[in-house]
C-alpha cells in the first residue's frame, strides 16, 4: 500500500514537473513573441512612413513643376485663365495617375498662417471611396489646426524642402492618410504657394495585418515545437531519472538489501 502511494506522488510530482517547466517555457516564448511583434511592428510602421512619406514628396515636387508661381494672383483676378484651366487639367490628370485623393494649391495668409485661398483643387474620390468636394478658385477657408501652421511657415521660410502630415485616426469622417506639402516658387525664387498632394494610407494597414499575423502564427507553431521537445528533454534527463532514484528508494525501505548501481 505504501509503495502504491509513493508510486501514485511520484506520478503526480512528474506530471507537474513536467507541466510546470512546459509552462514556463511557452508563457516565456509567448512574452518574446509579443515584444519581437510589438519592436517590429513599430520599426516596421516607421521605415512604412518614411518610404511612403518620401515617395508622396517626389509625387509633390514633379506636381509642383505643373504650377506657374507667377501667375497665381493674375489667376485670382480673373487673368491668364487659359493657362489656369491647361494646368487646372494636368494636375486633374495627375491626381488620378498618381493614384491620389488630392492635389491642391493653396496661397497661405502669412500674417499668421491661420487661413489660405484655394488655387487649383484636384479630386479623386474613387482612390478611397471619399466624398470630398472641389474647392473653386478662390475659395477661402481657416487652417486646419496648428500642426499644419507650423507646417505652412516652415515651407514659406524655407526651413525644409516638404512637410508631411499623418492622419492615421482621422475624427472628421475622414479616411487615414497622409498630406505631403511643397512650396511653390516664382521665377525669384521666393515661395508663392504651398501643393499638397493627400494620400491613402490603407496600404500601410494592408502591410502591417499579414506581419501581426505571421508572428502570431510563428510564436504559436514555435511553442508547440519547443514545448514537444522540452517534454522529451524533461523526461530523460530529469524524471526518469528521478523515477529510478524513487523506485530504489521504495524498494530499499521495503527490502533493507543492496541493489544495483543506478549509474550517473
Amino acid at each position: 500500500m505504501a509503495n502504491t502511494s509513493c508510486k501514485e506522488r511520484f506520478m503526480k510530482m512528474r506530471s507537474s514537473m513536467s507541466l510546470n517547466i512546459i509552462g514556463a517555457i511557452i508563457l516565456l516564448l509567448v512574452v518574446f513573441g509579443m515584444i519581437v511583434s510589438i519592436i517590429g511592428y513599430v520599426s516596421f510602421t516607421q521605415a512604412f512612413k518614411k518610404e511612403y512619406s518620401t515617395s508622396t514628396y517626389h509625387m509633390a515636387d514633379t506636381a509642383a513643376s505643373y504650377v506657374e508661381g507667377d501667375f497665381l494672383n493674375e489667376y485670382l483676378q480673373g487673368r491668364h485663365m487659359n493657362e489656369y484651366h491647361r494646368t487646372k487639367a494636368y494636375l486633374d490628370d495627375y491626381c488620378v495617375k498618381m493614384n491620389v485623393s488630392l492635389v491642391y494649391v493653396i496661397v497661405v495668409d502669412t500674417s499668421d498662417y491661420g487661413r489660405f485661398v484655394s488655387i487649383f483643387n484636384a479630386v479623386d474620390n474613387t482612390v478611397d471611396n471619399s466624398e470630398y468636394k472641389e474647392w473653386e478658385l478662390g475659395y477661402q477657408r481657416n487652417t486646419t489646426n496648428d500642426e499644419y501652421r507650423q507646417k505652412y511657415k516652415k515651407l514659406y521660410n524655407k526651413e525644409s524642402p516638404y512637410e508631411t502630415v499623418y492622419r492615421t485616426n482621422p475624427t472628421d469622417g475622414a479616411h487615414p492618410h497622409i498630406t505631403t506639402m511643397v512650396p511653390v516658387h516664382n521665377i525669384r525664387n521666393d515661395v508663392v504657394a504651398i501643393l499638397c498632394i493627400q494620400r491613402p494610407i490603407r496600404e500601410m494597414d494592408d502591410a502591417t495585418r499579414p506581419y501581426v499575423v505571421t508572428i502570431g502564427i510563428s510564436t504559436f507553431v514555435l511553442a508547440l515545437i519547443v514545448s514537444a521537445l522540452t517534454a522529451v528533454f524533461v523526461d530523460k534527463q530529469f524524471v526518469v531519472p528521478v523515477s529510478k532514484v524513487t523506485e530504489e528508494a521504495t524498494r530499499f525501505a521495503k527490502d533493507n538489501t543492496k541493489g544495483e548501481p543506478l549509474g550517473e
